[in-house]
């Protein structure tokens, strides 16, 4: 029998991608499910999409359109899904965006946008859920972060400071939990195939998307991998997690070798910056034009 079978999940960004990936697998292995998100209607797909996919009896499948960034909307939510799921086993939070350039071409709006969705919207759907998970003395809690939360580079600094947050919140949550009974995860996710990445790359400057072209080291995984391995590093408890030998590789080269992975990773931006000028492209970090 399945880890999740029977257990009561919440899901943040639980409409598409890597969310709604990790919804259908739940589903599949018999989890009772609330996936959350801003948009409606995705969420009604996801919900019906669970249902088609249900793996067991008595599973419950629900929605609830919230935005993270609003602390007490979470707490409402939180509240909510005690009612319709009767408790909480597993919480999963996986809201988040990117939003490329440098930082003399990002806004300010941008930068406090991608620390309240990134990072605080992490804290305050860990904040909404805690005193369930204390009262009981048990349960799971897993941070999906990104693998820039271990490493940074050109045209990420914005995004990848909201990542590296929600690591050193992780850092500290698993301290507290361990005392408590609740296991933490951290997850860092490669470059994913969702509709995120399709945004992202909409108005990615020329110099990032030749980087991420050329990118010897790490390759473009699809969402449903990604989530299982998700699932998986949850089901163990396991607090520092990733896919891939490739992100592994990376994450051992930058965890012990920093000097090693800042000189690839240097001679690889000149190297994207020579193919653009060639091209006769921008080397700033505005946006490409489409």
């Amino acid at each position: 029998m399945s880890f999740y079978a029977g257990k009561k999940v919440f899901i943040t960004g639980g409409s598409a991608g890597i969310g709604r990936a990790m919804a259908l697998q739940l589903a599949k292995q018999g989890a009772s499910i609330i996936v959350a998100a801003r948009g409606k209607e995705r969420l009604d797909e996801t919900v019906e999409a669970m249902k088609e996919a249900v793996g067991g009896n008595n599973q419950v499948f629900d929605s609830i359109s919230v935005d993270v960034t609003d602390a007490q909307a979470m707490r409402d939510a939180a509240e909510q899904t005690m009612k319709v799921l009767g408790g909480i086993d597993v919480l999963i939070c996986n809201s988040g965006y990117a939003q490329t350039g440098t930082t003399d071409n990002l806004s300010d709006e941008d930068f406090e946008n991608l620390l309240n969705v990134n990072y605080l919207g992490h804290v305050h759907t860990v904040r909404a859920f805690l005193p369930h998970f204390i009262q009981q003395k048990s349960g799971n809690i897993c941070l999906v972060s990104s693998m820039l939360a271990f490493f940074s580079t050109w045209g990420y600094g914005a995004y990848s400071a909201s990542k590296y947050a929600i690591a050193g919140f992780a850092e500290a949550l698993r301290h507290e939990m361990m005392l408590r009974g609740v296991k933490v995860t951290l997850f860092y996710p490669p470059t994913t195939v969702t509709p995120g990445l399709d945004r992202e790359n909409e108005d990615k400057p020329p110099v990032l998307l030749q980087l991420e072209m050329d990118n010897s080291f790490t390759k473009v995984y699809q969402a449903e991998p990604v989530a299982a391995s998700i699932l998986e590093a949850t089901r163990k408890g396991k607090f520092e997690a990733y896919i891939g030998w490739d992100t592994w590789l990376v994450f051992t080269i930058l965890r012990h070798f920093p000097r090693l992975g800042r000189w690839l990773n240097d001679n690889e931006l000149k190297t994207a910056i020579k193919k653009v000028e060639a091209k006769g492209g921008s080397t700033e970090g505005e946006a490409a034009q489409h």
